[in-house]
């Protein structure tokens, strides 16, 4: 079981045809998050009067206490979530995709951590582009994100970091290479 993690932006979602040709069944954390909306959506609405994301987004990142009652409210859903799907796998490899996987408690089940790392400048760009949100949403998001750290995983997962600094290709080349190192994850198919 492998996890792709890394601060928004950093290109985790660039990374992830590299496990698809390598057979690994994706799970997506981000989407289960939106799936939380839905299935905490009494208890969102009794903390913060709404379960809509972008009402959510513009509450917690500006407010610490209340990122942490939103995780406190669906992160146990999504933790649930991904053990239920990785029950249906019957053995076949899996990578979990997704910029908070540390603050789901899933070290115990990771044989090994993808750390996607980028410059602030790359990744302030990239979200700006890819969420089509102001500047002030991306920048508090990014300093919310400040203190996520490959580390946040503790000792009992290896974490390998790939740099996503120059081209789509050449992160995903990296990421290649670490994979070709590690006897547990399944060879590239031609």
């Amino acid at each position: 079981m492998v996890g792709l993690a890394g601060k928004a932006a950093a290109g985790k979602n660039t990374l992830l045809q590299v496990f698809l040709g390598r057979g690994f069944v994706v799970i997506d954390a981000d989407q289960l998050g939106h799936e939380a909306l839905d299935a905490c959506s009494s208890a969102l609405v009794d903390r913060f009067g709404t379960n809509e994301r972008k009402a959510l987004g513009r509450i917690v990142f500006r407010d610490g206490k209340a990122l942490a009652d939103l995780e406190a409210i669906s992160h146990p859903y999504i933790h649930s979530r991904i053990l239920q799907i990785l029950g249906t796998l019957q053995g076949k490899p899996a990578v979990i995709n997704g910029a908070l996987l540390s603050r789901l408690k899933l070290g115990t089940i990771l044989d090994a951590v993808i750390w996607v790392k980028a410059p602030l400048l790359a990744r302030l760009k990239r979200a700006k582009a890819r969420d089509d949100r102001n500047w002030r949403f991306v920048v508090r998001r990014a300093w919310v994100q400040r203190k996520l750290s490959a580390q946040d995983f503790g000792a009992d997962v290896d974490i390998h970091s790939v740099e996503n600094r120059a081209s789509p290709e050449q992160a995903r080349a990296n990421l290649e290479r670490i994979l070709d190192r590690l006897p547990h994850f399944p060879e590239r198919k031609p």
